[in-house]
């Protein structure tokens, strides 16, 4: 189960994630970027909360990373924990996903 927020600050649409992504939660993360992405110019996910991904979660993100870039969106992964950020580095997404170590904004 995840808990979604989004909130506007300077100029970043931030949406911030917490509790597991996986399978049964991927979905709804999917969603909840794609509809950030199609209304803001600049989308930054907080990861500060998450504290497991699934390749079902790292599926939800390549999509809404795919979406953004089609629609010529800025986006990117913020505050990964060092868990989550592993799995990153390991599955290799770390070089084709623009991650950052803390909010943009």
């Amino acid at each position: 189960m995840i808990q979604l927020m989004e909130e506007t600050r300077g100029g970043w649409c931030i949406v911030g994630v917490r509790g597991r992504l996986d399978a049964e939660s991927a979905d709804e993360l999917e969603s909840a970027l794609r509809t950030a992405i199609g209304k803001n110019a600049k989308v930054a996910a907080n990861f500060a909360g998450v504290d497991y991904i699934s390749s079902a979660g790292l599926r939800a993100v390549i999509q809404a990373a795919r979406a953004a870039e089609g629609k010529e969106v800025e986006f990117t992964i913020c505050s990964l924990t060092p868990h989550v950020k592993k799995v990153f580095d390991m599955s290799g997404l770390h070089q084709i996903l623009h991650l950052r170590g803390e909010l943009p904004c």
